[in-house]
């Protein structure tokens, strides 16, 4: 090796060379990086393949219908959801009505939550349609918030 391409003394420090890393190092990093993709991959599996079957899983009923209060009142932007499959939720629109998409056949848990409260429903729901509910009288006691 020529003098002019030797290392420079500024470049070490300690005025010795890098010391190789052996074969050991090496695989351990390879080893670590293998295994933390290999997770990642598998996490993002897990996660496409859950919102996969959400809707493989015959999830295509739905229900509809209206929320009203004791006094038979429509009650506008009040939470809508299944209890079976909490990922689909709805609002009730200005006259109280809801729709809910992607739904299990049979018999649902619906719940209505209005200010922090709310009240359970079961509704049986037909395969393959949409089901229409007369309304759900949400009867749940409230505290009047101001």
């Amino acid at each position: 090796m020529k003098f002019v391409n030797s290392p420079k003394i500024e470049y070490h420090p300690d005025g010795l060379p890098r010391a190789r890393e052996s074969r050991w190092q090496i695989y351990f990093r390879l080893i670590v990086t293998v295994s933390l993709l290999l997770a990642l991959g598998l996490n993002l599996y897990v996660f496409l393949r859950a919102d996969i079957a959400n809707l493989t899983l015959n999830n295509n009923s739905g229900a509809e219908g209206l929320v009203v209060d004791s006094e038979n009142r429509a009650l506008p932007n009040v939470l809508v959801f299944s209890a079976d499959v909490p990922t689909v939720s709805t609002s009730t629109d200005a006259n109280g009505r809801f729709l809910l998409k992607n739904l299990p056949a049979g018999v649902n848990r619906l719940v209505v939550v209005r200010n922090n409260v709310g009240q359970e429903f079961y509704v049986t729901l037909t395969a393959n349609q949409t089901t229409r509910i007369d309304y759900l009288n949400f009867s749940a006691p409230l505290e009047d918030i101001e």
